[in-house]
């Protein structure tokens, strides 16, 4: 399906037909890039002498002024006491007026994209009004047919195993912490423990663990001698896999305890921070000496009847039945975004590069480019040159993702034109209610945060999208697949 372009790519010039009421005004479209035009707009002087006169005798009829009746001053008194401001009043209102006009005619205004930037304006009762606009317009393409895109999924089911492992979620959920009381149970992955802690320098970890290989386990005490821990710290809580005990950094805590039974030691090592409690220790690196007092672990509630009941299920069959009705909706939703996406690819394809808009194409450039280096300094703890790097190497990556998420919303948008979907007010509310109680927040105080943020409208945007991207969906030959 063609995609029908109202205008040209060529510079044009209109002199048009207009309603009586409306100004008359020339307009001249030029190119200045891909998707950037400059639109210069004249209004003959006589259109602005009227609309000043117009503005006097408004003022002259309304005006009450010392010494004179009400619309009895001469004009030439309206004229030197309020000829400035009038003027003033006539060029901002022609501006806007004629501005909307020549935008209309000229461009349409659903191809324009934000505002315009209006320059050179030149505005006198003796030659008239000119002035300039800098534009954005949305990419012109043409849309091939996007009804009835093959795409190809796996088969939507639930294994056996997947079942399994959401049981024994769900079981987890219910677990309690109870102490293992076996003397020859041993730390596992997931276990809550009480430890003692000794702090070493590291140099004299080495002299100590030298004399304990040469003496007995039972002369440990006396062998020490003049060797002690910097400090002894007693009853830290650990909860494995973390890698957290009390205040210090350590990378390997959960393989150096693992296999222990409660009264044996394990040791990791670890750099002390500059601000430690302990003078000397201050940056050292040192050698934490960790003793297991108590195993705590995850006792799972026995899969009977009866729990499936005070779970709030009927029966075990009820459970299994309806926690496979849930893993089969969250599929279903993961494929529904799949072919969603796969719809998109193949639209994408057909359609071919377009121009998009540079301006706002190397805005949200920089935009993700700074997203990623905060991520990185946030969540991998890199330093800002070190993120400045990684996002300099991935800048090409970086365009490319962009440049696909700008195209995609506008073949979007444009599904959304033809086929005229709709977001009603009750939508939008209905989401704003949806996101406050995931946050555990007030609707309204959401609906005016967003609305202070300036972003409402992207809520609007964001269904309009999941609209578009539902109806290539629905619309789409979807073929299921074994293999896949």
């Amino acid at each position: 399906m063609a995609h029908d372009h109202d205008h040209a790519n060529c510079d044009h010039h209109h002199d048009h037909e207009h309603d009586p009421g409306a100004p008359q005004l020339t307009a001249v479209v030029e190119e200045l890039g891909p998707c950037k035009k400059l639109l210069k707009v004249e209004v003959p002087k006589g259109e602005v002498q009227k609309e000043i006169d117009n503005r006097l005798q408004h003022v002259r009829r309304n005006a009450h002024l010392k010494g004179f009746r009400r619309g009895k001053a001469p004009l030439s008194y309206i004229k030197k006491i309020y000829g400035q401001a009038v003027r003033e009043d006539a060029r901002d209102h022609l501006l806007r007026q004629t501005y909307m006009q020549a935008l209309e005619r000229e461009l349409g205004l659903e191809r324009v994209l934000g505002e315009g930037t209006i320059e050179n304006v030149d505005f006198s009762p003796e030659s008239g009004l000119k002035f300039e606009v800098t534009l954005h317009t949305k990419p012109e393409f043409e849309m091939p047919e996007y009804k009835g895109i093959e795409v190809k999924v796996g088969t939507l089911e639930v294994e056996e195993s997947e079942l399994e492992r959401a049981i024994d979620q769900l079981r987890r959920t219910k677990g309690e912490m109870v102490e293992v009381t076996d003397p020859e149970a041993v730390v596992e992955g997931e276990d809550r423990l009480t430890v003692d802690v000794q702090v070493w320098l590291s140099d004299e970890y080495e002299r100590f663990a030298q004399r304990q290989e040469e003496g007995s386990e039972e002369d440990e005490e006396e062998e020490e001698g003049e060797l002690a821990p910097l400090k002894e710290e007693f009853g830290l809580k650990v909860q494995l896999p973390l890698d957290y005990l009390g205040s210090y950094s350590v990378t390997d805590l959960a393989d150096s305890l693992a296999g222990l039974k409660v009264g044996e030691w394990g040791e990791c090592e670890t750099e002390l921070p500059p601000d430690y409690e302990v003078v000397e220790g201050r940056g050292e690196p040192a050698v934490l000496r960790i003793r297991v007092m108590r195993i705590e672990r995850l006792a799972l509630p026995e899969l009977t009847e009866e729990w499936a009941k005070e779970a709030g299920f009927n029966s075990l069959q009820h459970l299994r039945s309806e926690l496979r009705e849930d893993l089969l909706q969250q599929k279903e939703l993961i494929r529904n975004r799949q072919i969603e996406e796969l719809v998109l690819a193949k639209l994408r394809e057909a359609v071919g590069d377009f121009d998009l808009p540079a301006d706002i194409l190397e805005k949200e450039i920089e935009q993700s480019e700074r997203r990623r280096a905060f991520e990185l300094r946030i969540r991998e703890g890199k330093s800002e040159q070190e993120a400045e790097e990684v996002v300099a190497g991935e800048r090409d990556e970086i365009r490319a993702e962009v440049e696909r998420m700008l195209r995609d919303f506008f073949l979007l948008e444009e599904i959304v034109r033809r086929e005229e979907l709709s977001v009603s007010d009750a939508d939008v509310q209905s989401r704003i209610v949806r996101l406050a109680q995931a946050r555990g927040q007030d609707p309204e105080s959401l609906r005016e945060e967003l609305e202070r943020r300036g972003v409402l409208d992207q809520v609007r945007h964001d269904l309009l999208d999941e609209r578009a991207r539902a109806f290539l969906r629905e619309n789409a030959q979807v073929v299921e697949s074994e293999d896949l």
